[in-house]
């Protein structure tokens, strides 16, 4: 197992019960996270969003805000088959403040030394990265790439799992299901704070490990709701213009974010060898609603000279929903609700392409130092992870650089 498994399984704090069955209990112990990180851009208007759970991004000058965090984890075991895990994280929120919130919070019962059965809050396990995504030590970027994590931001949910894992020789899977629900803040465009319902949460989650590769696939859905000022007033809007403008009705129907499917599938390969590092992913999400349905990837290749590791990504987005309409007419008092669906839409084209080259330093074996440029292209119209209406080009270059410590 290469080290980034290696710390990441340290972190999630998952220990098999033959590892303490030589211990007192209760055994509580405390461990933490963080990262220093800055970002900027080439382009005054383009600002750089490493998620829209945050409400904006970094601009053309150097920004802390979007990477920088700082966690802490406590693990206690009260036999050898209870436990709980509680994680705390400050990061950049939907507030704009770094107000800690809860992570993880959840019990643990090894039922048998190859099951575990887990309630409480959990991480989403949506990606390849979803226990560590946070845990800026354990992957060589200054953040994993969010052409693809950017497609499914949400880290954790409330609800229940379980875990299967069996071993065969140097083989092992895991098999993990899920269920539950995922309420999240995201701010608005009028400068709110709304909350997204993601209810009826459920997914499955199998990975395959055999000497330094990785394989894993997955997939989740859930209903939908989002319901906003802005949203509430446009689909108010369609609904009254429904008996005078053919298919405005059907267009308000397709739109409409109340309690709507969405889906998310995705695949990803590792290979993580003493030199050689190699990571792909991809992700398609479905959205029955205004939100865009995707197709991300991304693939990097790194390799290791001693302590310092160069490597390089490409990723690219697709959207394939429409992001435009061509149903409400800009003339007379439907010209307003027009220009309203336009914006509307246009925010969710997220297409774009990137090439993304970094270096990573391990100077400590707790503490590492990473730089990354990333070069963007945006297709006519497309913001991919950008917000903001001026100052964009074709290309933007996003510059960053990170320090990332466990303790």
């Amino acid at each position: 197992m290469g080290r980034r498994m290696v710390l990441a399984a340290a972190i999630a704090a998952s220990l098999s019960p033959a590892l303490c069955a030589a211990q007192a209990f209760p055994d509580v112990s405390f461990s933490g996270f963080g990262t220093l990180a800055a970002v900027r851009t080439d382009a005054a208007g383009a600002q750089y969003a490493t998620s829209v759970l945050q409400p904006g991004g970094a601009r053309n000058d150097w920004d802390v805000r979007p990477d920088s965090l700082i966690a802490g984890q406590v693990n206690a075991r009260f036999t050898r088959t209870f436990s709980f895990v509680g994680q705390a994280v400050a990061n950049r929120n939907a507030d704009d403040d770094f107000m800690p919130h809860v992570e993880w919070a959840f019990l643990r019962w090894q039922a048998t030394p190859d099951l575990a059965l887990r309630g409480g809050v959990l991480a989403v396990p949506v990606f390849m990265l979803s226990d560590s995504r946070l845990v800026g030590l354990s992957f060589p970027w200054v953040r994993p790439p969010t052409a693809l994590y950017s497609q499914a931001p949400i880290t954790d949910f409330r609800g229940v799992d379980v875990v299967y894992r069996k071993s065969f020789g140097d083989a092992a899977i895991t098999v993990q299901p899920y269920a539950g629900k995922a309420p999240t803040d995201v701010p608005s465009s009028d400068g709110s704070i709304v909350r997204a319902h993601l209810d009826r949460l459920a997914g499955i989650n199998i990975v395959g490990e055999m000497d330094n590769w990785t394989v894993r696939v997955g997939y989740f859905r859930t209903r939908f709701t989002y319901h906003s000022a802005t949203t509430d007033a446009l689909f108010a809007g369609l609904q009254s213009a429904a008996p005078l403008v053919p298919g405005v009705g059907a267009l308000a129907d397709e739109l409409s974010a109340d309690h709507k499917k969405l889906e998310f599938t995705s695949v990803g390969v590792a290979y993580d060898g003493s030199r050689v590092f190699f990571q792909s992913e991809y992700g398609r999400r479905d959205a029955e609603l205004f939100l865009a349905t995707t197709k991300a990837w991304y693939a990097t290749l790194g390799y290791r000279f001693g302590t310092v590791m160069p490597h390089v990504t490409v990723s690219s987005v697709d959207v394939t929903s429409r992001t435009s309409q061509q149903v409400v007419p800009h003339v007379g008092p439907l010209a307003a609700l027009a220009t309203g669906l336009d914006s509307l839409l246009a925010t969710q084209n997220v297409a774009q392409d990137a090439v993304a080259v970094g270096l990573r330093w391990q100077f400590a074996p707790g503490a590492d130092l990473k730089v990354q440029w990333d070069r963007v292209r945006l297709p006519d119209g497309a913001l991919g992870n950008f917000k903001g209406t001026a100052g964009f080009a074709d290309t933007v270059n996003v510059y960053s650089a990170a320090v990332d410590f466990v303790f």
